[in-house]
């Protein structure tokens, strides 16, 4: 009997809560003093009872998002400060958190919020307003697959972001590919150059252009892909519209896509996007579906799984990154990968990715299937 009359009295408050009305007096009082003592489950749950009934002001929207953060859930953090930035614009605090949660979130915004810190935070931070080298990445990737004519497939690129300003980055990737068909040698070293312009922390514009010097035996047959994006953020959701233009060996081919994506509030950070995509080539049209989730295992490790369903002959994913033109179409492909985070500077990728591949120079409907393994380093500077 005992235990329950403690259990009563543990929680009573909270349910009290639910029962009547806060006010602004009580709820900021209570707030400050959850803040102080470091509980931050109870800041949370009477923020969200205050919030509803309408009770709100500055200072508990930042202990809300200090709570959050403090919490691990950045996502729900950065809300709380966005919202706290409605009611003082210039308020330090806001903004600095307000960045911290970008940046712990993988947010696409981090460098928009980092020009709205104050000159003494980004010195004490190590934030420059121009880097020609904010990060370099490199990627290794080994295709392999049981048939006999067909060789394994390598693959590595090596990239650099270079910051242009807290709204514009440019990023410029150098990459090979080589595979033996029928002891025909496929060789393609690419060069792909992608533009991100945050125009302010809702709408962001992405611009690409990526060159294909693409050889089969002693045949060359380049060619050029363009590619532009528009892409909205609103608090936990993301929607992007794309289009591009690939064109080789004189045919034009098109790919239009829409995408959609979801955070769901928690520590974990669960993620989902999925897209649709259009593709256009020599008069025939075809579809593309492509499902992502991911979430955070713990504070350094990150996982994510996708499926991918339609003929990618031609398709192009990552903002024109990877073009997946080899002579053999995937009609299905399922992946898995790890990122973990070692320090604030690197961070080390791995992949497994499975394809259904059609063989293309069969008169049947071959299909065979292929095994990719890839790792990847990226370090920040």
């Amino acid at each position: 009997m005992r235990k329950y009359i403690i259990l009563i009295y543990i929680f009573f408050p909270l349910f009290g809560l639910s029962q009547t009305k806060l006010g602004f007096q009580k709820a900021d009082s209570l707030s400050y003093q959850y803040y102080l003592n470091g509980e931050w489950n109870k800041l949370i749950t009477l923020t969200n009872v205050a919030f509803d009934e309408g009770v709100d002001s500055k200072f508990m929207r930042q202990r809300a998002g200090y709570a959050y953060f403090m919490t691990g859930d950045y996502t729900s953090a950065g809300i709380e400060y966005k919202k706290a930035l409605v009611f003082d614009q210039q308020d330090e605090f806001t903004r600095e958190y307000l960045y911290y949660s970008a940046l712990n979130s993988g947010s696409e915004n981090t460098r928009f919020y980092a020009g709205n810190l104050s000159a003494e935070a980004t010195k004490k931070l190590g934030i420059k307003r121009f880097n020609p080298v904010g990060y370099i990445d490199t990627e290794f990737s080994m295709k392999t697959n049981q048939t006999t004519t067909r060789s394994d497939q390598i693959y590595y690129r090596f990239g650099i972001q270079s910051e242009l300003g807290y709204k514009i980055s440019l990023y410029q990737g150098f990459s090979y590919y080589e595979q033996i068909i029928s002891n025909v040698l496929t060789r393609q070293p690419d060069y792909v150059a992608i533009v991100k312009w945050n125009l302010n922390p809702v709408w962001q514009i992405k611009g690409a252009y990526h060159h294909l010097f693409t050889n089969v035996g002693n045949i060359s047959s380049p060619g050029n892909l363009g590619l532009i994006a528009l892409a909205t953020h609103l608090n936990r959701f993301t929607f992007k519209a794309n289009a591009s233009l690939l064109k080789a060996s004189s045919t034009l081919r098109k790919q239009m896509g829409l995408q959609a994506g979801l955070v769901l509030p928690g520590r974990s950070n669960i993620y989902f996007t999925g897209s649709l995509v259009g593709m256009s080539e020599s008069g025939s049209l075809r579809t593309i579906y492509s499902q992502t989730a991911g979430l955070r295992f713990s504070k350094n490790l990150w996982t994510e799984g996708n499926i991918t369903l339609g003929n990618l002959k031609n398709y192009n994913t990552f903002n024109s990154l990877y073009v997946y033109n080899s002579a053999d179409p995937s009609f299905f492909r399922s992946g898995i990968s790890l990122v973990y985070f070692i320090g604030k500077h690197l961070s080390v990728l791995g992949n497994f990715t499975f394809d259904q591949q059609k063989m293309s120079n069969s008169t049947n409907n071959n299909y065979y299937y292929q095994y990719s393994y890839s790792g990847g380093l990226k370090w920040k500077l």
